[in-house]
């Protein structure tokens, strides 16, 4: 025990000797892990981005189901029941005639034909009506499905689902690009991630390699050697993560009120405060591994 305590509080020593002494490759170390850090979380706010802008395309999706004028207002508040409790459904809304009529006059006012035409009718032309929301697109072609083969698909008139097809096909298939696309990004920055650390801490140790070989003839192991390096790759870690981290702050404080503009359901500085622990933890994971697994592949040539 009080060996391995010795170990560790040389290799401690000697990774912050190598930390502070060996200034142009620590910077350099921390200039590639602050660089990847915040390609990291570029990759954070894309996914969330891409994640937005679909949940902002989707909630503005719909399709209205227009009854037979001879259908029960009982009917209609049967099926509205039906269709709320579909999976994937977020909200099935009534449009009686009544507000539907409303609705109208209120629309007409900017047109004075209309507005006339609407005060002179004795009666209402109009139905009642349901406007489906859901929470993907993939939902809707289903509801229209079982519409037309259920009880009550002779008590339907329209459903205005045909002609937003197009629309929601179009919603599906951009939705699946996305998941693509996010799939994408994160593989191509962990490979340019693993690819930029590697080449730079292999030129790190390769430029030590005389202080390595002469403790190999002084007989010390291969645990022995790496111990130093193994803190000297915390430090230069930790510091480089800090730094990435205070900009990233710094930047989601200045333009918390920007995005918004851009797309109104983007919130990347709540979001980043209501997941800021297990992002931080995914990321901060990740640059520890790679940087760790890149020193000890770039070691192990050395040590051959």
């Amino acid at each position: 025990m009080i060996k391995f305590y010795n170990f560790l509080k040389r290799s401690f020593k000697e990774g912050f000797s190598i930390f502070l002494n060996e200034t142009s490759l620590t910077i350099v170390n921390i200039m590639t892990t602050i660089m990847v850090s915040l390609i990291l979380w570029l990759t954070v706010f894309s996914f969330y981005f891409l994640n937005q802008l679909n949940n902002f395309l989707q909630e503005r999706l719909d399709f209205s189901i227009y009854f037979k004028s001879n259908v029960s207002r009982q009917e209609i508040e049967k099926i509205q029941k039906i269709i709320s409790n579909f999976p994937g459904v977020n909200e099935v809304q009534l449009i009686t005639q009544e507000m539907a009529l409303e609705k109208l006059k209120k629309d007409a006012k900017a047109n004075p034909v209309i507005e006339r035409a609407l005060l002179e009718l004795k009666t209402n032309p109009l139905v009642d009506y349901l406007i489906v929301r859901a929470k993907s697109s993939e939902i809707y072609p289903k509801i229209s499905e079982y519409l037309q083969k259920s009880p009550y698909s002779d008590k339907i008139e329209y459903l205005t689902y045909f002609e937003n097809q197009k629309i929601i096909q179009k919603a599906i298939r951009f939705s699946n690009i996305l998941k693509i696309i996010n799939l994408g990004l994160i593989i191509i920055v962990l490979i340019f991630s693993v690819l930029i650390i590697f080449n730079t801490i292999y030129i790190s140790v390769h430029s030590l390699k005389d202080e390595i070989e002469i403790l190999q003839l002084l007989g010390a192991s291969n645990t022995f050697i790496r111990g130093p390096f193994f803190f000297y790759t915390l430090f230069f870690s930790i510091f480089s993560y800090i730094i990435s981290l205070g900009v990233l702050i710094f930047f989601l404080e200045k333009t918390k009120n920007f995005w918004p503009l851009v797309l109104s359901n983007f919130l990347p500085h709540y979001f980043i405060l209501e997941n800021f622990l297990q992002i931080n933890a995914i990321i901060f994971f990740i640059i520890i591994t790679i940087n760790l697994l890149s020193t000890l592949l770039s070691l192990q040539k050395h040590l051959k």
